[in-house]
């Protein structure tokens, strides 16, 4: 397949993944905790078609509970609610199953302007009492709706006290993840709804997205330490050699174990680090673990190089060996989340203070994503064709060692998301966080009208702001290059 083709289906199937992911964990919780859902999206509107909706109910004001029927066609209650209206259904047992709403709206006249003299219109005529009607002023214009194809058996005038229809589950044009429509999400006068719910519900859901991102990155990273292996720390792995670095003169390959250097026994990277640097312009004996061999080489860390590409030009980390078992992998893949979270919080702090660059920390957008996602793909696919044979023997070449940069990246995505919606900023997660929780202190909830403008705002200001990340991916774009 080719590669491009390939790079873009992975990229909208795990940017999709992720974000519906999030959404599912708002769902589920709401579920749970009996907030009601009026919609669940795949993909993001227009609307493409209904999959199917849950069974949902009516309270009539007399105290009389309708059921709903999975093919009632309203999705509006808010328009039906608190107004007397001619309802139709059948009986089901000790059920009445709701068959069709009837009410009139009137329309307000308006005034025929279409001739400056009345007198010359022709819509003026004299009723038998002798008073002059103007037809001109059009009287107010009535109007049946009716919701629902066919009437049921039994008929009464009532008035819908609260509408619970049941979720609505629809599958959208855009396929880029998914969407999630709480019942009365920015209303607490609404019952069932969220923001009537308690403050403690309230953030059980809102926490429900982030946390759900952070669970699959575990189950993303536990399973890469189950194929790549776990690491050891007691051992020091070759990771990354530069070319034409003192490190590849002196024979140093990717994957090789240190084990000694100048007759001293390595157990860690910090160690190695150290007598390199405590050598530079000095010959280094490595001893080195390359499969069933032990190799001795000689490298001079060199002064002259620049501290970012280092004294030798190599990276290093700790050695990889086959994980035990699945608990093993989950144990190092919720490590992995944490370093990474961990990182991503201290991220803006240690911009502050220099220690990454601008360059380094700049948010990329959907264009940015997609590059790295083919720069992944491809390094992935072509660790996994056999290598070139380098001599002119007929023996087959070794096999690469096959590469999980896209599984990786997964990962990194999806924790990426769910630590930035908890962020402390209007309209994220973790900013509408912030105005629950005053309430579990004070007893007294923020004004919802002060909350949805603020979160109004914040919303603009990150469409504003994804706009502008979007925008730089093609007018400048940034280089990023995944490891050797």
């Amino acid at each position: 397949m080719n590669i491009t083709l390939l790079s873009g289906l992975i990229f909208v199937a795990v940017f999709a993944g992720v974000v519906f992911i999030h959404e599912f964990g708002h769902f589920i919780v709401s579920k749970l905790l009996k907030v009601e859902v009026e919609e669940f999206g795949f993909g993001f509107p227009p609307r493409m078609l209904t999959l199917w909706r849950q069974k949902g109910y009516l309270l009539l004001k007399s105290g009389q509970r309708l059921e709903i029927p999975r093919s009632f066609g309203l999705s509006g209650w808010s328009a039906v609610l608190n107004r007397e209206l001619k309802i139709t259904a059948d009986r089901d047992g000790n059920k009445l199953i709701l068959r069709t709403l009837e009410w009139t709206e009137t329309t307000p006249g308006k005034k025929n302007t279409s001739s400056a003299d009345p007198l010359k219109n022709a819509d003026i005529s004299i009723d038998p009492s002798g008073r002059v009607i103007d037809k001109s002023l059009d009287g107010p214009a009535e109007h049946k709706i009716t919701i629902g194809s066919q009437a049921g058996a039994v008929e009464r005038k009532d008035v819908i006290a609260e509408a619970h229809p049941g979720t609505e589950f629809t599958l959208n044009w855009l396929p880029l993840g998914g969407f999630v429509r709480p019942k009365g999400e920015n209303d607490p006068t609404v019952p069932g709804g969220l923001a009537a719910s308690s403050p403690w519900t309230r953030l059980a859901v809102l926490f429900a997205g982030p946390v759900m991102n952070l669970l699959l990155g575990i189950l993303v990273f536990s399973f890469l330490f189950f194929q790549m292996g776990v690491p050891d720390y007691t051992k020091v792995q070759i990771q990354d050699v530069l070319a034409g670095s003192p490190a590849q003169q002196a024979g140093i390959q990717v994957n090789d174990v240190v084990a000694a250097a100048n007759g001293m026994t390595i157990t860690d990277a910090t160690q190695l680090h150290d007598i390199i640097y405590a050598s530079l312009d000095k010959p280094v004996l490595l001893t080195l673990k390359r499969g069933d061999q032990t190799v001795n080489v000689t490298v001079t860390p060199l002064s002259s190089r620049p501290q970012s590409v280092g004294a030798i030009g190599i990276s290093m980390g700790p050695m990889m060996v086959q994980s035990g078992s699945v608990i093993e992998s989950l144990q190092f893949g919720s490590l992995a989340v944490y370093e990474q979270t961990r990182a991503l919080i201290l991220l803006p702090s240690q911009m502050l203070r220099g220690q990454v660059s601008s360059q380094d920390s700049r948010f990329i957008g959907l264009k940015g994503i997609y590059d790295l996602f083919g720069q992944a793909v491809s390094r992935d696919v072509q660790s996994r064709e056999p290598a070139a044979s380098t001599s002119s023997s007929s023996a087959p070449a070794s096999p690469q060692t096959p590469t999980y940069f896209t599984i990786q990246l997964i990962g990194i995505l999806t924790i990426s998301l769910g630590v930035l919606n908890l962020l402390p900023f209007p309209a994220l997660d973790g900013g509408r966080i912030l105005f629950v929780l005053p309430e579990l202190v004070i007893r007294k909830r923020i004004p919802a009208a002060w909350e949805n403008n603020i979160n109004a705002i914040g919303m603009a200001i990150l469409l504003l702001f994804m706009l502008y990340v979007n925008v730089m991916d093609f007018v400048n774009p940034a280089v990023i290059n995944l490891p050797k």
